[in-house]
């Protein structure tokens, strides 16, 4: 799960029974003596959903017997996740949002704007009583001015409302239909070794879809690349890890090497977000890459780099070097983070260059500083010095490092290469000072 997602720890289901009653007739105590519901039960799962809306959101929610009840710990990484982009890469006060398969619930847009009171969405859906359910739940809550719902045509544009706006999105979201025919979905409950851990209410309309995930996220794939800038992160969820190679080779083809991947647990339950974009803003290795074996070489490039200093005397020393070496650069210029710093033992400081001015081949041209000034910003990154944690601070053989975070440029060159001289350069100053063990 998320980090910040609040249903990391199991859940007191006897004492949601309390708070919330509808539920009470569907809570029990199993053979651990721990209270649980029956997750094959439909209405069982209804009232938790309910519940959970209704107790930690404030929110009130009708669902129809046959469409798809969501589970709130899931579908909640998601917007977590989208937090995360967000506050990376976005600057905008007012975030704007596509819903791509809102559902009857319209989960995603209802979450997200309790949380995020700057968030507004547009919500679409091809099934004409999903859309009256979803647009049901968005007056009940209030929501009119912040949720639009459309209804929209099958074999239409899957992005056509980015196309229809005059306004850019920071986001679009989907939950796309898993299944490819009635078979796959058969299929895949047969194979799951234990059985299905909950029954599915969804439609047809909502878990299948011609070609399957792969198709949809990758007709989504195809509509972004005329739209590009139009929207700064295109993301899906996927349903089945086999889709991601599929996906990957897409962005590949065409280029697209500023792109994410996250994986999202809840018990058995495992699903996987995919989002790319075609601007400059980069993402942070926590949110962009995972560590599952099995897709490391799916995984996008390295946004993070870590250069380990060993014998640096104190991360106070290291960083005072480091703003040494900076401040010999052409053309950069260095501002401390705003953003709290997560760990006393680390000091962050935020680097714009408007040039290309450290390598050997800018220095052998020795531009004069008023043409470097009239370059276009080619790089902006964070710089992180970190100390060991207090556990290992008097051991000698465990370094100081520095973490280098592309925050935003468009050639990964330039970022490699800059913390490649400014490694070099700060191991070369605490050297010549005598300030290593």
């Amino acid at each position: 799960m998320h980090p910040r997602n609040p249903y990391n720890e199991p859940l007191d289901f006897a004492d949601l029974a309390r708070r919330y009653p509808p539920l009470r007739p569907h809570v029990f105590i199993n053979h651990t003596g721990s209270s649980t519901i029956n997750f094959k039960s439909l209405p069982a799962q209804r009232r938790l959903t309910e519940a959970l809306f209704h107790l930690d959101y404030g929110l009130s929610l009708t669902l129809p017997d046959d469409r798809l009840c969501p589970p709130v710990p899931n579908r909640l990484n998601y917007v977590l996740w989208l937090q995360d982009i967000v506050k990376s890469t976005c600057v905008s006060d007012t975030v704007r949002g596509l819903d791509i398969g809102t559902g009857a619930s319209a989960i995603y847009p209802l979450l997200a704007c309790r949380i995020q009171p700057t968030w507004n969405f547009i919500a679409t859906d091809i099934d004409g009583r999903s859309v009256q359910f979803a647009q049901q739940n968005i007056t009940q809550n209030s929501m009119e001015s912040r949720i639009i719902v459309q209804h929209v045509p099958a074999d239409g544009a899957i992005l056509q409302p980015l196309l229809a706006s005059s306004m850019n999105f920071d986001f679009t979201m989907c939950n796309p239909p898993f299944y490819s025919s009635a078979e796959d979905v058969s299929r895949s409950a047969e194979f799951k070794e234990l059985g299905p851990n909950a029954v599915c209410s969804g439609a047809e309309v909502e878990m299948i879809t011609p070609g399957g995930e792969t198709s949809f996220v990758a007709r989504i794939f195809s509509e972004s690349l005329q739209l590009t800038t139009k929207c700064r992160w295109y993301t899906s969820m996927l349903g089945k890890m086999s889709s991601i190679p599929d996906i990957v080779s897409l962005f590949r083809e065409h280029s697209v090497d500023n792109y994410a991947i996250t994986e999202f647990v809840q018990g058995r339950t495992r699903r996987w977000a995919i989002g790319w974009s075609f601007q400059d803003a980069r993402l942070p290795d926590t949110f962009a890459r995972i560590s599952n074996p099995t897709l490391q070489n799916m995984m996008p490039p390295r946004n993070t780099l870590h250069r380990v200093f060993p014998g640096a005397r104190s991360v106070d020393i290291l960083a005072i070097a480091l703003r040494n070496v900076l401040a010999l650069i052409d053309g950069v210029s260095v501002a401390s983070s705003a953003a709290p710093v997560a760990s006393k033992n680390s000091s962050t400081i935020l680097v714009h260059a408007r040039g290309n001015t450290w390598s050997r081949a800018a220095r052998r041209r020795r531009l004069p500083e008023t043409v470097c000034a009239q370059e276009p910003q080619v790089l902006h990154c964070s710089i992180e010095c970190h100390e060991p944690s207090s556990s290992y601070i008097l051991k000698d053989d465990i370094p100081c490092e520095i973490v280098f975070t592309w925050v935003e440029g468009k050639d990964r060159s330039v970022f490699e290469s800059f913390a490649s001289h400014v490694s070099r350069k700060v191991t070369s100053t605490l050297q010549e000072s005598g300030d290593v063990l």
